[in-house]
């Protein structure tokens, strides 16, 4: 399969790899985001913004741990939906409730959806067999969504406003994750937290790129060197 009539099987491989390559080391780092540690993270830095209307910040990080556990399950959500404040009111209004239960609908589809594009690249990179074309399959794929990482993080650092509101319109209805200040989604999630979690995703997505980068390059070396003694040993 993989001699002369296995090229266009091996190039057809190699092109969906690259393609598909930036949602693989974007996605992995917003899976990692996606857990306890990181609102355990955010909540312990000295830097972290103090809740305006003087939610404690214990409560805060509970509510937060909350409606991470929302979006990734359906008991978590129903444990969302029925949160008080340390007074007894209820913790979010509907239209949060409502915006929580479109991201987790998101979530339903993007990470099993990451999950088999993971066992795909496993799958396609053993099918390549060839290791100088693995090499370059895992450097163009590199480069490719370095690139698209970089630009993303340019963006986001020149106008973070803006690519917050491009990126929530894009996946929601315009208005629908608007919010008041005073709204406890806010609070629990002010702004710092997506900032960091955005430099989070692409700092770690460039470390990815960057280490299938050198993977590729020393693929490509080895063989290289190999053929390249192989053939001196012939002429001798």
């Amino acid at each position: 399969m993989f001699g002369e009539k296995g090229v266009p099987h091996r190039i057809l491989a190699g092109l969906i790899l690259i393609v598909t390559a930036p949602l693989l080391f974007v996605g992995v780092p917003v899976r990692i985001a996606f857990s306890e540690w990181f609102v355990e993270w955010e909540y312990s830095r000295a830097d972290f913004p103090p809740d305006t209307y003087g939610l404690e910040d214990d409560y805060r990080k509970r509510l937060a741990l909350l409606g991470l556990r929302a979006v990734l399950s359906e008991e978590g959500m129903e444990e969302f939906r029925k949160a008080v404040l340390p007074d007894g009111r209820r913790a979010f209004r509907e239209k949060e409730i409502r915006h929580m239960e479109d991201v987790k609908k998101v979530l339903d589809v993007f990470f099993p959806l990451l999950y088999a594009l993971l066992f795909l690249h496993l799958f396609l990179h053993l099918l390549l067999r060839d290791r100088i074309f693995t090499g370059w399959v895992l450097l163009l794929s590199s480069l490719f969504s370095l690139s698209l990482v970089a630009g993303a993080g340019a963006f986001a650092l020149i106008d973070y406003d803006l690519a917050f509101e491009v990126f929530h319109n894009l996946f929601f209805e315009p208005d629908s994750w608007r919010f008041r200040y005073t709204d406890t989604l806010l609070r629990i999630y002010p702004m710092k937290f997506w900032f960091d979690g955005t430099v989070f995703v692409i700092g770690t997505a460039s470390l990815l790129c960057a280490a299938s980068l050198v993977a590729g390059l020393i693929l490509i070396y080895r063989r290289s060197s190999s053929d390249r003694i192989l053939s001196e040993r012939d002429r001798r």
